[in-house]
């Protein structure tokens, strides 16, 4: 699944109330671009960020990929007529716009390649672009701190037209497959924390090993994609500060403080004991895209 940066601007009101994406296929004068050519690329799942005038205004899904339409809009018509690409997406309009500017530390990362940004974090001229791979779970990360990014973006998959969905528009159907993707995990790590054995309910949470925004939908309910934590090891293992080793071995991030790694008793002796097999290719997900950095030399 790709992670897409979006450049709408006065175009963004009319691309949401319709529910798409669209781009042409050359320019008046018969060139291809490469930030128009991009639309071919995009697959159903994919994850799009739309940015309005240096803030990110909405995290969608990708409904559909690209097909052959004219331009949807009879006011946008006016500037780019003839052949062009569309993509159906659902738009979930984050509650508070993201400024891109908050992102300063991931300029480099988002320049690089074919990235939305220039180094110095202007916006490239063009309209849609791949986000670095190294930088998508980062971004995601950041918004996700001010709003739950998982919940809008399951509930633009849920809703039905093409309207903008938002917080407020939780389905009960996401909530049902929230509980039996919950269900399972309890199930396979028999109703205990992964790594202490804690078996109060009200202390444990399900999470997602490879996070949901970034999975597809067979792994979204995968209960193998998905870990049984006491709450505090579970925020640890969210923000990236710890992951697992192959063997369980608990490994921590540098960015941790010594001083609050021994506030928080993470030890080489938290390890989960049992690791079902088919956990094993998440958790290498999770080691190259979540974990921050090195780890501690003593994992």
């Amino acid at each position: 699944m790709a992670i897409w940066w979006v450049f709408q601007n006065k175009s963004y009101p009319r691309s949401r109330a319709g529910g798409y994406l669209w781009a042409p296929m050359k320019d008046k004068a018969g060139h291809k671009k490469s930030h128009w050519e991009t639309m071919a690329e995009v697959q159903p799942g994919d994850i799009v960020l739309s940015s309005v005038e240096r803030k990110i205004v909405a995290t969608s899904v990708a409904k559909s990929a690209a097909y052959p339409s004219q331009q949807p809009d009879p006011q946008d018509a006016e500037f780019w007529a003839g052949d062009g690409r569309r993509v159906d997406v659902a738009y979930a309009d984050l509650p508070r716009p993201f400024p891109v500017d908050d992102l300063s530390d991931l300029f480099p990362l988002l320049s690089e390649d074919a990235g939305p940004l220039a180094s110095d974090g202007r916006g490239k001229q063009g309209y849609l672009f791949a986000v670095n791979p190294a930088a998508a779970q980062q971004v995601l990360d950041r918004i996700g701190r001010q709003v739950d990014v998982d919940q809008i973006l399951a509930s633009a998959v849920e809703a039905d037209g093409p309207g903008p969905v938002t917080t407020a528009d939780r389905t009960q159907k996401v909530r049902v497959g929230q509980q039996k993707f919950r269900e399972g995990v309890i199930k396979l790590w028999e109703g205990r924390c992964a790594v202490t054995g804690v078996s109060d309910q009200r202390l444990l949470i399900a999470s997602h090993i490879k996070s949901w925004r970034l999975s597809n939908d067979r792994e979204r309910i995968d209960p193998h994609n998905g870990l049984l934590l006491e709450a505090g090891l579970d925020r640890l293992f969210d923000e990236g500060l710890i992951t697992f080793a192959d063997t369980g071995t608990v490994m921590i991030s540098l960015q941790l403080s010594a001083a609050d790694r021994d506030a928080l008793g993470l030890s080489p002796d938290l390890q989960i004991q049992r690791i079902p097999s088919k956990c094993l290719s998440y958790l290498q997900f999770h080691r190259r895209n979540t974990f921050l950095g090195e780890s501690t030399d003593f994992c």
